[in-house]
Order: structure tokens, then C-alpha cells, then sequence
């Protein structure tokens, strides 16, 4: 096994240091959203605040009037995430009427608890009007691996012709590195899952396979390729290999947006996420934010006695209809009025 995991990872979805501004990373609404993106990510985050908006607030599945529920809603509806998967340390979430309180609030929150600032609370509007409704969540994570892993050489990804930061196990690293992993399995030269451990316990799962199926398909594959496995324990010639990873980045969900929501008279008026990733040879670091807001649909209300000026002394457009009907023959727009008039 002593040159076949030097290739660790050379199938995973992130490559090199990090995201650069030309990276495609595909942000994903479900664990088991399908996407053929060759870079994809999953965080449970948004999960967190549609749960909150759907339990605490609605009090009922969101179904858009007029709309067949897409995979997505549906997955959204049956919280495929949610707190029970994380420990509460792990997170922070709000909800409630918007307000300028409710904003310091979580600004208050989020800092004693993480010692954080939002990247996102001052892009929404907090000014209280009736009817107008939040959910908040942070998720935020740092771990370190036993034992810090050793910086190995710049190398290339997948082939490619720029080189990025690596760290691992080489083969004359400290014994003790060893004790940083756990093999799940290893079928051959291009199958092979490891686990590394934390002083904390959180675990960081590195699967390498050429599989673009969603992440629940492939957690699930892992996972019954390990339970055949035998012979597990990382041996003193076998070498580890993992890129150093930097990600930032955001996904707004328009398509959950302006959409009255059945049986109510709310609708979402702002969806968003973000997400930073961190991964070296000491450990790890993860942020994301996340937040839902939910508004009235008012009707303006109309003053019946009210003077109305029906003024065309401005851009305007003309539509010419024939008698009897439906479509026009003609169409007009004028902006300036020279030459036209007599």
C-alpha cells in the first residue's frame, strides 16, 4: 500500500489550495440533490432556517400556490437535515418577528457564543413592519487532527499543470501520524476511504472514487464498502496525501423567492447561504450563515375618491386592436414627441 494512497483525494470534488473566483462549486440545496458539477459542495445550514421558518413560524409544509413541489421543496419539507445531527455547541439559530432587536440580538448572540460576526445580517432589511418574519442559523465547527499532519511538497491535482499545497504521511513521518487515521478500506489503486480522527471527535472522511452520484448515494456506498473491508490499520509504509483547502462562497435561493406561499398570505422575500471551508495539516475550520425571510403579501390599499391623472405627457406605449379582436395590429412607443405631432 506503500504508493497507492499517494494519490488520495485525486477524485474529490474540491481541487488544489483552494476556490479561486473562477472555480465552478456547485452550492447544493439537499445532501441527496443530484448535480453533475465536477465540484460540489452540501452544508445543512439553510436546512436549519427553512426548519424553524416551516415549524416555528408557518406551522405547516411551504407548497407554493399554483406550483407542483419540485424535489427540492420536497426535501426541504421532509428536513432530511436538522439539529439533531450536530451537537449544540455546533450551532446557533433564531427566529421571530424582523426587527432592529431581533438583528442586535443575534449580532449579541453569535458573539458570546462563537465569538463571530455575521457576514450576511446587515445585507437584510431589519426595519419592523407587520407581518414580517426571520429565521437565523450559524454552524461553526474547528478541529483539530491528534497529531498535526506534515507539509508535503506542491504538487499537481488530477493532473493538472498548477501545483497546490499537500499535507499527509510520507514514508519516514513520525510513527505517531499514523494513529491520525483510520482505513476504512482500500479495494485498489483508485477505491480507497480513510477517516481522520480529531481531538475533539469529529471525524473528516475522505472517499476517493471517479462516482458523481449525490452525496447521500455516495456516503451510502462508503459506507457498505467499509463493512467488508478487513485489515484496517494504517501501516508503516503506507503514505497519506490530502490538498490544503480554502472555500468562500454564497448561494441565494430565488427560485424559493416571491411566491406566495399556499394557504397564507406570506411569502419569501430573502433566501441565503454561505459558506467557509478550511483544511490543512492542522485541522479544520467551518462557518456558514444562513437566513429566511418571510413577508406579508399587502394589497395597497385604494382610495376610491382619490383624483387620478392619466397623464401620457411621458414615455408611453399604444397598442392598436381591429374590432372584434384579440391581438394588436399595431404597437407603438414614443419617448419624443418631434416630428410626430402636427
Amino acid at each position: 500500500m506503500k504508493k497507492t494512497l499517494l494519490a488520495l483525494l485525486s477524485g474529490l470534488f474540491i481541487c488544489g489550495c483552494g476556490i479561486c473566483a473562477t472555480s465552478e462549486l456547485d452550492i447544493l440545496t439537499l445532501f441527496s440533490t443530484k448535480s453533475n458539477s465536477p465540484n460540489k459542495l452540501w452544508v445543512g445550514t439553510f436546512q436549519l432556517v427553512f426548519n424553524d421558518m416551516k415549524n416555528n413560524i408557518l406551522k405547516k409544509d411551504v407548497i407554493f400556490v399554483k406550483e407542483r413541489q419540485t424535489a427540492e421543496l420536497k426535501g426541504l419539507n421532509k428536513e432530511e437535515f436538522n439539529k439533531d445531527m450536530l451537537n449544540e455547541s455546533s450551532y446557533y439559530t433564531s427566529y421571530g418577528e424582523v426587527e432592529p432587536a431581533a438583528k442586535e440580538k443575534i449580532q449579541k448572540d453569535i458573539k458570546e457564543k462563537f465569538n463571530e460576526t455575521s457576514d450576511i445580517i446587515d445585507t437584510l432589511d431589519w426595519t419592523k413592519r407587520p407581518d414580517n418574519y426571520y429565521a437565523y442559523a450559524m454552524l461553526k465547527k474547528e478541529f483539530e487532527f491528534n497529531n498535526e499532519f506534515d507539509k508535503l511538497e506542491k504538487a499537481s491535482f488530477n493532473n493538472s499543470k498548477e501545483e497546490y499545497e499537500f499535507f499527509g504521511i510520507r514514508e519516514n513521518s513520525d510513527d505517531i501520524l499514523n494513529k491520525n487515521l483510520d482505513v476504512l478500506f482500500y479495494n485498489n489503486m483508485n477505491d480507497y476511504a480513510v477517516k481522520l480522527l480529531t481531538k475533539t471527535g469529529d471525524e473528516v472522511y475522505l472517499y476517493r472514487t471517479e462516482s458523481n452520484s449525490n452525496f447521500k448515494k455516495l456516503y451510502s456506498q462508503m459506507q457498505r464498502k467499509e463493512r467488508r473491508f478487513k485489515g484496517k490499520e494504517f501501516g508503516e509504509n503506507d503514505t497519506l496525501k490530502v490538498p490544503n483547502l480554502k472555500i468562500k462562497d454564497e448561494k441565494k435561493y430565488p427560485q424559493l423567492c416571491n411566491k406566495q406561499i399556499k394557504g397564507t398570505n406570506f411569502y419569501f422575500s430573502e433566501a441565503i447561504e454561505t459558506i467557509q471551508f478550511d483544511l490543512d495539516n492542522k485541522g479544520g475550520k467551518v462557518k456558514s450563515e444562513a437566513a429566511l425571510i418571510m413577508k406579508s403579501l399587502s394589497l395597497p390599499h385604494i382610495d376610491e375618491t382619490q383624483i387620478r391623472h392619466f397623464d401620457f405627457d411621458k414615455t408611453f406605449v399604444l397598442f392598436l386592436v381591429d374590432s372584434n379582436k384579440k391581438d394588436p395590429y399595431l404597437a407603438l412607443r414614443i419617448k419624443d414627441l418631434k416630428g410626430l405631432t402636427k
